[in-house]
């Protein structure tokens, strides 16, 4: 145990001297044989490290010249026992028995003053920790999310409305999406209500699994092809824990001789700073940066000595950290034409995916697949060489059954701040199959590509960004497809950003010039021309954005394709819904549209307008009108005459602080419970 107050001191005076070989030091002001006449004593020693003080104070056992403590005690003033050291059978570990540990004791003044080596002081641990995860709050209720658009050009209309319901709750999440289509000219003749997709699923933050029944798509890997299906599927979902860090972090380790600040600096950008005491310390960092970069740890002790170590690193996205899975496991149907046809197979077909980081440089992969008539297994690596030289990628895949072949891939990126490259390449062999090609429609042919290459390449400086990249694919019946391109931009200060592009294809080539202007803190103006084969086109637009608080904006374009185009805008953008209008001709027709999108939510017994859902939300319940609502120290919104206010923009498995405002309230108000931290699922609300 550890006291917080300065004990009374023992009676008498002087120091012991415990002759140790492992270096205990003290003076001797007493007569050691007095000292040795006295039995086992209890003492509260002020405890320094070397004369620095800890501000601790310890209980210790005095016999025979020997200061002992429980492994307890000297935990909490920073000493750590080696292997082999245990207690005595009075539960003591005396100083003596530590190796290396040289200590004082200081009768008069009843303070211990350590000198502790390396090995025997504890790791202190820096910068990232994992957190622990939250529990959401799971209430009940419903959303339906709607994208209306209608169209009229040449005396025909159409109309579409997208819609997509969920019932959420306890028991997880229901989802339906289809689309119904309206009107004289509908895509594939067939009018009304189609549904897209429905699935029941249940995310779990302790676990980091989603459960999935109904339409789905399968996992997948950077060398493997996800397909549509229906049916059962488990999977890893670190999207339920937005605050792990799931990539190979930078570790750094050093040993402070004196109490010292600790900072460190990527690509000359300050990334974490701290103070620790003196001893050996681990930095776990989280750089904000993607590719290869610089390192530099900077060490200034309290004698303002700096020592700065430069290492050289490369961060992505790619690989996992040491000890963490990602998989994805189902089993069901596969879809065929999804959004067209609509039609499901009736062949059962499974797959399976799985990664690990093993290493901080390495990540393993694998993959499996089967249907009747068909099997598939493949095993991949993502590796930096020297977690410093980029990204290696390699997988290897063979398929059997009704037809038999390989898959290769092998690919290889650099990203820095100035430059970066990118390069892959896959090779299938001609008799090569995945549920991919299992999936088209029944007599379709394979849809996999037999050679898919590609290479790109970036840098950027002071005379603005360049850009070129080469494709190339050649399908299943040999037929060869080559791509090229070439682009350059630069943003010259506040005024002005300038693009140009060249492309060619096959023998087909174009470019394009645009200008593009900020004028003011809401407006915008784009000049472009376009060249594709033997048309040349100019387009001119000028736009106000509509304010995200909410307003109107509009805007205008005319252009000289189809032998002249024009379109003039209206939009809206409230708290309830988001809505467009506008006229339009083209091609020497006149025509018009208007598109509409936001969504209902049922919560808490009442029934709320917003717009378009992009997460998660919350219904506050203040139970008096007019009472401003704080959403991370924000002012969002006022409640309304029933004392609520619906609160959008909540960010899923993740804390958000919800609050009143009591200051700009009336004096006669009486204020209970002012904030509350919200924990919602994704995509449902508290």
């Amino acid at each position: 145990m550890l006291a917080l107050a300065i004990a009374a001191a023992l009676a008498g005076s002087g120091s012991v001297r415990a002759a140790t070989p492992a270096g205990a030091y003290a003076s001797l002001d007493q007569h050691p044989a007095a000292m040795d006449a006295l039995q086992e004593q209890r003492l509260f020693l002020e405890v320094f490290h070397g004369e620095r003080p800890t501000g601790l104070i310890a209980e210790f056992r005095l016999r025979d010249g020997s200061l002992a403590a429980t492994p307890a005690e000297l935990a909490q003033i920073g000493l750590v026992l080696p292997a082999g050291v245990s207690a005595d059978a009075r539960g003591l570990v005396p100083l003596d028995a530590l190796p290396g540990l040289a200590w004082h004791y200081d009768a008069a003044a009843q303070r211990l003053h350590l000198r502790i080596p390396a090995a025997l002081r504890p790791q202190q641990a820096l910068g990232y920790t994992p957190p622990p995860a939250v529990m959401p709050d799971r209430a009940r209720g419903w959303t339906l999310g709607y994208d209306s658009y209608l169209h009229r050009q040449a005396g025909q209309r159409t109309a579409a409305v997208s819609t997509a319901f969920a019932v959420f709750g306890d028991w997880g999440t229901f989802e339906l999406e289809g689309v119904t289509h309206f009107g004289d000219a509908v895509a594939g003749g067939e009018r009304g209500f189609r549904r897209l997709g429905s699935r029941w699923r249940h995310s779990d933050p302790q676990r980091l699994t989603t459960w999935t029944v109904g339409d789905l798509d399968s996992g997948g890997l950077g060398w493997t092809r996800p397909v549509r299906m229906a049916g059962l599927q488990w999977r890893r979902n670190f999207a339920t824990r937005p605050d792990l860090v799931t990539t190979p972090l930078p570790q750094f380790s050093a040993d402070a001789t004196l109490p010292s600040s600790v900072e460190l600096y990527v690509n000359n950008v300050r990334q974490f700073g701290s103070e620790v005491q003196d001893g050996p310390f681990v930095l776990d960092a989280v750089p904000t940066i993607g590719g290869a970069g610089v390192a530099q740890l900077v060490v200034t002790d309290a004698l303002g000595r700096t020592t700065t170590t430069s290492v050289p690193l490369y961060v992505d996205a790619r690989r996992l950290a040491v000890g963490l899975s990602d998989f994805s496991i189902e089993a069901g149907v596969l879809r065929r034409g999804w959004g067209a046809d609509d039609g499901y197979g009736d062949i059962p077909a499974a797959s399976a995916s799985w990664r690990r980081g093993v290493r901080d440089r390495l990540t393993v992969e694998a993959h499996a697949e089967a249907t009747r008539g068909l099997w598939l297994g493949g095993a991949g690596a993502v590796w930096s060489p020297g977690n410093r030289w980029g990204l290696v990628t390699a997988a290897l895949a063979r398929s059997g059954g009704d037809h038999s072949g390989w898959q290769r891939s092998l690919g290889y990126q650099w990203h820095a701040p100035a430059w970066g490259l990118d390069l892959a390449t896959t090779r299938r062999s001609s008799g090569f199959r995945d549920l991919g090609d299992a999936s088209v429609v029944a007599g379709g042919a394979p849809s996999s590509a037999r050679a898919e290459d590609r290479a790109s390449a970036w840098t950027s400086g002071a005379a603005g960004t360049l850009a070129a990249s080469w494709i190339r694919y050649r399908d299943r019946r040999d037929q060869v497809t080559t791509v090229r391109s070439l682009s350059w931009s630069r943003q010259f200060g506040t005024r002005a950003h300038v693009a140009a592009s060249l492309f060619a294809s096959n023998g087909d080539g174009g470019g394009g010039l645009t200008l593009s202007l900020p004028l003011g803190r809401d407006r915008h103006a784009t000049i472009g021309v376009q060249r594709a084969g033997d048309d040349f086109d100019t387009t001119a637009t000028y736009r106000r954005s509509a304010p995200y608080e909410g307003g109107f904006g509009w805007g205008v374009l005319a252009g000289d394709r189809h032998g002249g185009e024009g379109r003039a805008t209206l939009e809206y953008r409230g708290d309830r819904i988001e809505a467009s209008a506008g006229v339009e001709r083209l091609a020497g027709r006149d025509g018009a549209f208007a598109q509409a999108r936001g969504s209902v939510i049922g919560l808490g017994g009442g029934v709320y307008a917003a717009r378009a859902l992009t997460d998660a939300f919350a219904v506050v319940d203040a139970g008096e009108a007019g009472v401003p609502v704080l959403y991370e120290n924000r002012l969002y919104g006022h409640t309304g005459a029933d004392g609520r206010l619906l609160v959008t923009d909540l960010r899923g498995w993740q804390r958000n602080r919800l609050a009143i405002d009591p200051d700009a309230l009336p004096a006669n108000f009486r204020v209970g419970e002012i904030e509350q931290t919200a924990v919602p699922v994704d995509h449902a609300g508290v």
